[in-house]
């Protein structure tokens, strides 16, 4: 499992890079029951409630027993590879989705996906085994965000 001891409780905009190694049927809450192919999966979220980039992402490393958000459901059989996360008040979540889903071999699994209460495409996105997406890819995209 990673560190949580050093998190930050400011408020941010993270991405959580997980890891399915094989093909799963899921029912992710109310957007109904999916086939996920294996790959690595690549989520954005933000922290902008109480207890800020820590209170969320201690709650995301660990699967969750009673899911709650979209992602929660995925957690449940993709283990967490790598975080990455920014301090900042500024609301960089659709930015992000924008920059993950530029990057070469990026494809949306589910239409909407953690994207409820915006108008992005998605905000979950998958790149097949051998194209696992890299930090430095992903910041050569937010350059000037």
């Amino acid at each position: 499992m990673l560190d949580s001891s050093a998190l930050p409780t400011e408020k941010g905009t993270y991405i959580l890079l997980m890891n399915l190694a094989n093909p799963q049927a899921l029912t992710i809450g109310r957007l109904g029951r999916f086939e996920f192919a294996a790959g690595w999966y690549a989520y954005v979220g933000s922290a902008f409630g109480s207890g800020g980039l820590a209170g969320r992402l201690r709650h995301h490393l660990k699967p969750a027993p009673r899911p709650h958000w979209h992602i929660d459901y995925l957690r449940q059989v993709a283990p967490l590879v790598e975080l990455c996360y920014t301090t900042s008040e500024t609301r960089l979540e659709c930015a992000w989705a924008n920059a993950l889903r530029q990057m070469p071999g990026a494809e949306i699994p589910i239409p909407r996906f953690g994207a409820s209460d915006c108008r992005c495409e998605a905000h979950l996105f998958r790149f097949v085994i051998e194209n696992r997406p890299t930090l430095g890819e992903f910041e050569a995209q937010t350059v000037g965000i």
